[in-house]
């Protein structure tokens, strides 16, 4: 899934204290904004430098994540929005989807709903409201 935008992700909150600036508030340990030279932009707690509790993260080629981080990765629940409108709502690990989520390709208006490990879908557990096209990378 996306692997590219995901790794991109991590890389980027784990890099956040050296090409970011803190914009507003606490962005060490606390609550803070922080903005990228390229466009990127984090909102929410941190710890020792990192995204770590709850926040909203949106890239400049138009992806967007709000929901838990941990040690500045994608961990717990949260939301994923892709620029072409598809969106993944459910449990992340280390950055992955893992766990039970809900998965919508926008452009063939299909949603799957069931369990990811590793960003792959694992099981499904409702019918997919059409065929599920694959999840591309």
């Amino acid at each position: 899934m996306k692997i590219f935008t995901l790794l991109t992700a991590a890389f980027l909150c784990s890099a956040s204290s050296l090409y970011g600036q803190c914009v507003k508030g606490n962005c060490f340990n606390g609550f803070g904004t922080q903005n990228w030279e390229n466009g990127d932009y984090y909102e929410g707690s941190w710890q020792k430098g990192l995204p770590d509790g709850h926040g909203e993260f949106s890239w400049d080629n138009g992806d967007s994540y709000k929901g838990r981080f941990k040690n500045g990765k994608m961990n717990g629940q949260g939301r994923y929005r892709w620029k072409n409108g598809d969106w993944y709502n459910g449990d992340w690990k280390d950055g992955k989807m893992s766990g039970r989520g809900t998965y919508f390709w926008n452009k063939e208006a299909a949603t799957y709903e069931g369990n990811f490990e590793d960003d792959k879908i694992t099981q499904i557990e409702t019918q997919p409201s059409k065929e599920v096209p694959e999840i591309s990378k």
